[in-house]
């Protein structure tokens, strides 16, 4: 569905705000009791706060900019991992081939490294609606810390990665707080939220259909990865308006894991 030109006019002061210099490429460890913010404690960290999370347009990575949780390699995501498991899992909504996921491991003797990308179609699941995925979630982390994030961007129809955390419970931004309180999103060590912003008809000048590589580095064996029912969700919250759906595929995941929250 096509953002409200409304959005507009509010965009330009938050791009300015936003567009800020940063120095902490690399993967970032979440903290599995959270984050002190204004008013409590939030299960999120930020990484690229351009674009104020889809509503404008977003700044990409660089080595000297707006780089917090960005890296600049990719396959393998850090020297010394072996690719371990690969596929392309299609996703549909109403009959329709909305999406598709590409899900990849790699592993250094027992660390691995979970990696997820979306690649939205221009289609209609239903008269006037194409798929908005605000957030994409990985499972099967608890017991399996510490569990660390990143994201590779890899080209101009890529949208960032705005923020990360151990949560099973996703919020829009905005109206809620950039980093949501852990009373309305509360901790769960056994998922990853990444919040991005993606689809393929944005009027506002946003259309970025594909996610970046979002990365998920935990403990594990060195016996290969299971595929797990359940283990992926992508989630369209209704930022603009649009019905909150959430399509939940299967992922790889740690032997032993689970999807419970």
């Amino acid at each position: 569905m096509k953002k409200n030109n409304i959005l507009k006019s509010a965009i330009t002061s938050a791009l300015l705000i936003g567009s800020t210099t940063a120095m902490s490429t690399g993967f970032v460890t979440l903290s599995p009791t959270g984050y002190a913010v204004p008013g409590g404690t939030s299960a999120y960290t930020l990484c690229n706060t351009t674009g104020n999370f889809g509503s404008g347009v977003s700044v990409p990575p660089t080595a000297a900019a707006n780089n917090t949780c960005a890296i600049f390699q990719n396959n393998p995501p850090l020297a010394g991992y072996a690719q371990v498991a690969n596929t392309n899992r299609t996703v549909t909504h109403n009959g329709v081939n909305i999406a598709t996921v590409n899900d990849r491991v790699w592993r250094s003797g027992t660390s691995c490294i979970y990696g997820t990308r979306v690649n939205l179609r221009a289609v209609e699941y239903s008269p006037g609606q194409t798929f908005e995925v605000n957030d994409v979630m990985r499972a099967g982390f608890r017991n399996r810390g510490p569990v660390s994030i990143a994201y590779f961007y890899n080209a101009a129809a890529d949208e960032v990665l705005f923020r990360a955390g151990l949560t099973f419970t996703s919020k829009v931004t905005p109206p809620n707080p950039a980093r949501p309180l852990t009373t309305s999103a509360p901790i769960s060590t056994n998922w990853v939220d990444f919040t991005t912003d993606l689809n393929s008809e944005d009027d506002d000048g946003s259309t970025k259909p594909n996610s970046p590589w979002m990365y998920v580095r935990s403990t594990c064996t060195t016996a290969a990865p299971i595929t797990l029912n359940g283990a992926i969700q992508i989630r369209q919250m209704g930022q603009e308006g649009q019905p909150v759906i959430f399509k939940t595929i299967p992922g790889f995941a740690p032997t032993g894991a689970t999807i419970t929250p």
